[in-house]
């Protein structure tokens, strides 16, 4: 059983698998330790004083140890894997720059609206990209609810309001990953102003320094230096499993 986990741990995606690494960390530190996640939280005030981990370390916990954190580390999975393999191959810096937008906007979102932790936000955002680029995908959720993946942002969003969870972060996370797909996507079509062209110096970092600890990216990235780009069908749609 742990040779199975230790396999299925290998394939994951590395920003997928190590954000959810951080989770799982954070998530025991927090079920014995509660008082250390306020070492975690954004607070502007602290930030001012240099404790600048913060502007990141509050994407990185989402809850403490319980049996409904592991089904929520499903979804999580399910949010960060889906976007990352999108971007797999020669845009994989893309996927990096774009975290990057996301943790610049989100900080900014946390300090408008006094968020200490913004995961759910987070990873909201990745689905949003994913469900955009990728709209006519078959999402199969809860109670063998069947869709396509351009409405299950709304989806989800009904189901938290529904079940009196917080739509806030859904919200700022729609929000945040709206903004981009405006930036990068639709402006350089409609007025030819690219905002969020990744620069090429890091581009050259992502390739030097973690593509060789991404094998999925990697052999993508060595195929399509050799190979021609091929005619894809964005219209065939496949099912994906979620819950």
């Amino acid at each position: 059983m742990i040779n199975d986990f230790n396999s299925w741990y290998k394939t994951q995606p590395l920003f997928t698998r190590t954000y959810v690494s951080v989770l799982v960390l954070f998530g025991i530190i927090g079920k014995f330790k509660p008082s250390y996640l306020w070492y975690l939280m954004f607070d502007a005030n602290k930030i001012f004083s240099l404790q600048i981990h913060r502007l990141i370390t509050h994407y990185f916990f989402s809850g403490i140890l319980s049996f409904s954190f592991i089904l929520h580390l499903l979804f999580v999975i399910f949010c960060i894997k889906n976007c990352e393999i999108m971007f797999e191959g020669s845009n994989y810096a893309d996927f990096y720059y774009m975290i990057l937008y996301f943790f610049i906007t989100g900080d900014i979102m946390s300090w408008l609206f006094d968020y200490g932790f913004l995961s759910a936000a987070f990873c909201f955002a990745l689905i949003y990209v994913w469900c955009k680029r990728k709209p006519f995908e078959t999402v199969r959720f809860y109670f063998g609810f069947q869709f396509k993946s351009e409405y299950f942002p709304w989806v989800l969003i009904a189901f938290h309001a529904i079940t009196d969870q917080d739509i806030v972060q859904d919200l700022i996370g729609l929000g945040i990953a709206h903004s981009y797909l405006l930036l990068k996507d639709f402006l350089p079509v409609t007025h030819s102003i690219a905002l969020l062209e990744t620069p090429q110096f890091f581009k050259n970092f992502i390739n030097k320094h973690i593509v060789k600890y991404a094998p999925f990216a990697r052999n993508r990235f060595n195929q399509q230096q050799f190979q021609q780009p091929q005619r894809q069908n964005f219209f065939q749609g496949q099912g994906i499993r979620l819950g």
